[in-house]
């Protein structure tokens, strides 16, 4: 029997029961029980994808949605998608964590318990967890609508945090822990690492935006290059590289949210992110119509250019169509764009714009704004009460459901550890054979290390079929 966070009779109304809150309304109860079902939500989504089954989590939001646009087309009621909802309740969190929670600090700078608090702003990661589980496929990006705007904002939000991090040297304190706790508090601690996540996530999240980016709204895809510029964002994450560090025992990387030591041939093998940042700049740069919208002058050429360099053999051996991206970065560096077209401007001039956050702020500013906020909220968030203390963490234990959790990861390392003494690619007398052409093979994919090929043009021409499992691995 199959193990779930969600019952399959429980998924449908987990999902029709998600609805967004107002800023004022985060920590009450509804609040807490809507979050139960979002991080349960998370939790099986990430279990299907992992286990390969059908995606039901995904496929569940994205029905749901397209019953509600032909319902409000039809005028029979009026209601924002399910990923408008997780859109506007990761911006929610963002707005209460750095304007609400300051004034809260400020009541009371130790709380007794700060246990719902750490709860609140791992309701972000949870619900950026959720999207970066779905937004894999097409037709969850197809299903954004106009939301695919306000998610752009908080992505490359969200990945210049990261950067941020690494250049104050967030990876140095890691190994430090005795200065790092004289520094920041134990609450600090926590919305810095979850900042450091949630980051990470939008880097995925950004890749497949980019790659969608004629299924989402053209507002959205213009946004990426002309408002927020991510090929720069992009080269900056490729020169810090938050997907690692060093440690006293050596590199580490940043695998399926832990941190573990690479050794060996794994110094050599592209990490997800890194790879996902690769792709995220190839797709904006070759996107013709997008790049009619951006200005390749001397300096974006300059810094875009220096990326270059990065793009080793080991890595194009693994993800050979940066081959191609690796040539547009010299052409950059020594002869400029090329396409005579790099002052081009878009014929767009009504353009659509970011609502969810404005709106989010316009709904706090009518009730008084972020002090009054923090006041009315002070009973929950600062409560002494240790009955109810307790009561709300027993409750939210259930719903993060370690015991399960702890379960599946021991499978994950059973299986695994299984995987690794059984190769694919081999015929019944253990020779290997290309995936592309079934001939000998000589050598095997660098990132997946499960899939031969004959020779480059084989992996060449077998990757639009194998970097699906391949980017996922």
């Amino acid at each position: 029997m199959m193990s779930n966070f969600v019952l399959p009779e429980e998924l449908s109304y987990f999902i029709e029961s998600i609805r967004p809150f107002q800023l004022v309304d985060i920590g009450s109860t509804k609040w807490v029980d809507v979050h139960e079902m979002i991080i349960k939500l998370s939790q099986q989504a990430i279990l299907e994808a992992a286990e390969h089954r059908e995606e039901e989590v995904k496929e569940f939001l994205i029905s749901r949605d397209k019953l509600k646009v032909q319902a409000i087309k039809a005028q029979h009621y009026l209601h924002i998608s399910d990923f408008q909802v997780l859109i506007h309740e990761a911006y929610s969190i963002f707005l209460w964590k750095t304007r609400v929670l300051p004034h809260l600090l400020e009541i009371d700078p130790n709380p007794q318990a700060t246990f719902l608090i750490y709860t609140v702003l791992f309701h972000e990661a949870a619900v950026i967890s959720l999207l970066d589980t779905t937004l894999f496929h097409v037709s969850a990006c197809e299903a954004l609508q106009e939301a695919a705007i306000d998610l752009v904002d908080y992505c490359a939000l969200a990945v210049a945090q990261v950067i941020g991090l690494v250049s104050m040297g967030y990876h140095e304190n890691q190994s430090k822990v005795d200065v790092d706790e004289a520094v920041l508090s134990e609450l600090e601690r926590q919305k810095r690492d979850l900042i450091y996540k949630i980051g990470m996530r939008c880097i995925s999240i950004l890749c497949y935006l980019a790659e969608h980016a004629d299924s989402i709204p053209l507002s959205a895809s213009r946004r990426m290059v002309v408002t927020h510029d991510v090929p720069w964002l992009i080269a900056d994450l490729l020169q810090f590289r938050p997907w690692q560090r060093r440690t006293n025992k050596g590199l580490q990387r940043y695998i399926d949210e832990k941190w573990l030591l690479v050794q060996g041939d794994d110094l050599n093998k592209v990490s997800k992110q890194e790879a996902q940042s690769w792709f995220c700049m190839r797709q904006l740069l070759f996107n013709k119509s997008l790049m009619t919208s951006y200005e390749l002058n001397e300096e974006r050429r300059k810094h875009l250019s220096k990326c270059q360099g990065l793009l080793l053999e080991t890595i194009l051996d693994q993800l050979p169509p940066l081959v191609e991206l690796k040539q547009y970065l010299c052409l950059l560096g020594v002869a400029g764009n090329g396409n005579e077209n790099t002052k081009q401007k878009s014929n767009l001039l009504l353009e659509e714009l970011p609502e969810i956050r404005e709106k989010l702020i316009a709904e706090c500013e009518r009730i008084g704004g972020f002090p009054v906020v923090a006041q009315k909220q002070e009973e929950i968030f600062l409560c002494t009460d240790k009955d109810k203390i307790c009561e709300i963490a027993k409750r939210l234990n259930t719903a993060y459901n370690t015991d399960l959790l702890a379960e599946l990861e021991e499978k994950a390392a059973r299986t695994e550890k299984t995987s690794e003494t059984v190769e694919t690619g081999k015929d019944e007398a253990g020779r290997k054979k290309c995936g592309k052409c079934a001939s000998n093979a000589v050598k095997k994919c660098a990132n997946c290390k499960t899939t031969y090929y004959c020779s480059r043009k084989c992996q060449l021409d077998d990757w639009p079929q194998h970097k699906v499992n391949c980017i996922k691995a």
